[in-house]
């Protein structure tokens, strides 16, 4: 009988843990759940905060190579350079494809003059008339450069309080052309 009396003794307080155990996860059974609750609104902006900034950078993007398109267009020989609406128009063609909407261009050409020293074409280029002059006036070798700006503007799906509802997106290109 003594031996029987220490095994409940012994079964009662792991019967005690279990229940209180029991009792515990039961009042706990909804915490996850409720803190989930809490987070979701936040992980949802989150979440869409990540595709507004991934669109924006895609179509940011988008026009600064409709520019390169232009641009590499008028730098082909000397006969394209002088062919603006060609670069516009190569421009406008490359960033038709993006669903963003309708990319504006404009492009240029002008004319430096290399001494020797490596001479290369910088964001603004010279003006058109800078050519028919140029080769006059210069003691080095006479360079065409080519300019196509783009814009264009974004416009983000969601509002968020204190951010611009669209934004304007500028490319641009500038290279030499092959002679």
């Amino acid at each position: 009988m003594k031996a029987e009396s220490v095994l409940e003794q012994n079964q009662e307080p792991q019967s005690l843990r279990s229940a209180a155990i029991r009792r515990r996860k039961a009042s706990e059974a909804g915490q996850a759940l409720l803190e989930f609750a809490f987070l979701l609104p936040v992980l949802c902006l989150l979440g869409i905060g990540v595709v507004e900034i991934g669109r924006a950078a895609a179509h940011t993007i988008s026009v600064n190579n409709a520019a390169t398109a232009g641009v590499e267009y008028g730098s082909q020989s000397p006969a394209t350079a002088s062919d603006t609406a060609g670069m516009v128009t190569f421009a406008t063609k490359d960033a038709s494809g993006n669903y963003f909407g309708t990319v504006t261009a404009t492009a240029t050409y002008g004319c430096l003059c290399d001494t020797g020293a490596g001479t290369s074409c910088t964001y603004p280029v010279p003006a058109q008339a800078t050519c028919a002059n140029i080769a006059n006036t210069c003691a080095g070798q006479p360079v065409t450069c080519v300019q196509v700006t783009t814009t264009d503007t974004f416009n983000s799906l969601f509002h968020y309080p204190g951010l611009p509802s669209s934004y304007t997106a500028n490319g641009r290109a500038v290279m030499r052309v092959r002679q």
